[in-house]
């Protein structure tokens, strides 16, 4: 089984160049304004030209044309839609250039994980679970129950990529890999010495826990 790394929340050159040399797959990068990791259009190309990684860009209930004019100009080779756009929004960011969409699920209580996988999975390329937090949309450390999660997503998306994040660490990334079965695990906070700034050991340990749980570079999804 080939997964992928991905380091989300990136704010700085210095910080892609770290995830650069630990060897992660995809980098993203918050582009809706008002959450604590975002960073503007202009900062947010230095921090992509400083990698070599593929680029995520994530935005939260933008509007599509907005979504796709930043994604053209930036380049990026994933949107990462991670607020509640219906899968209508969805299909029309994803017909509008040549670019991957991802969508999140949140993981929370009243909503069927696996009937909100099969139904975004239609118009989306990849399906990125993620934990709920009322406040923020992801970033937050916090993880979710992984048991029958993982099965369950891969059974209602079918070929589409898998992503899980959610408190995702150094510590956690083989045992997660183990339950979940996922194309490729997503860190944030998990490898941070403080918010917002990537620790250059924990990234590379991140990213190398991953390849030694039967992990490689393999193609892109």
């Amino acid at each position: 089984m080939t997964v992928q790394a991905k380091v989300c929340g990136v704010m700085s050159p210095r910080d892609a160049r770290v995830v650069d040399g630990a060897g992660a797959d995809y980098l993203g990068v918050i582009l809706s304004p008002g959450f604590s990791r975002s960073v503007r259009p202009g900062r947010a190309k230095q921090v992509y030209e400083a990698s070599g990684a593929r680029r995520v860009g994530v935005f939260v209930d933008a509007a599509s044309e907005q979504v796709a004019a930043l994604a053209g100009e930036l380049g990026l080779d994933v949107i990462q839609l991670s607020g509640s756009e219906p899968p209508w929004t969805v299909a029309e960011i994803a017909s509008e250039g040549p670019w991957r969409v991802w969508k999140t699920v949140h993981v929370r209580s009243g909503l069927s994980v696996e009937g909100a996988a099969r139904r975004y999975a239609e118009v989306a390329d990849g399906i990125l679970i993620d934990a709920w937090d009322p406040s923020r949309p992801g970033g937050t450390g916090r993880t979710f129950a992984w048991a029958g999660t993982g099965a369950a997503v891969r059974g209602a998306i079918g070929a589409a990529t898998f992503i899980a994040a959610g408190g995702m660490t150094p510590e956690n990334a083989g045992a997660a890999i183990g339950a979940l079965r996922p194309d490729v695990l997503d860190a944030s906070s998990g490898v941070e010495s403080e918010p917002g700034s990537k620790d250059a050991e924990r990234t590379r340990a991140f990213v190398a826990a991953i390849r030694a749980a039967g992990a490689g570079p393999g193609n892109p999804s």
